[in-house]
């Protein structure tokens, strides 16, 4: 059986994943509790098999604080890469700041535009 995942849930009979699909709503669907005692229960048998007791994870406060400055680096490399690829798009001088994805959508068609232009010139 395969866990869900974000907010979704498998559909065996037409076997898709969905969050809207058709066969969501044909998916019996089950209490919290049933579904974390479901959960308990497929981790105490895997223990059980590997033979050791469960383990659960505790997360320090260091370890969070950690993972809290791998996060801001990572957002901060990412704001710091669309800047970069702002720059390198051509837009008005008076257009207020692009969002990521009108970015990145005018960097698809600006690299369109480019391929273009240069197949144009090759096929001259």
């Amino acid at each position: 059986m395969v866990p869900p995942h974000f907010g979704l849930r498998w559909a065996p009979k037409e076997r898709v994943w969905g969050k809207g699909s058709p066969t969501r709503a044909s998916v019996p669907h089950s209490s919290g509790m049933e579904e974390e005692e479901e959960e308990e229960g497929r981790v105490m048998k895997r223990a059980a098999f590997l033979g050791r007791p469960k383990r659960k994870r505790i997360i320090t406060s260091t370890q969070r604080q950690a993972a809290n400055v791998r996060e801001r680096k990572r957002m901060f490399n990412l704001n710091e890469a669309f800047e970069q690829l702002r720059r390198k798009v051509p837009t008005f001088a008076y257009e207020k700041r692009l969002s990521r994805i009108e970015t990145l959508r005018l960097a698809i068609v600006y690299i369109s535009f480019m391929t273009e232009l240069l197949e144009g010139d090759q096929a001259s």
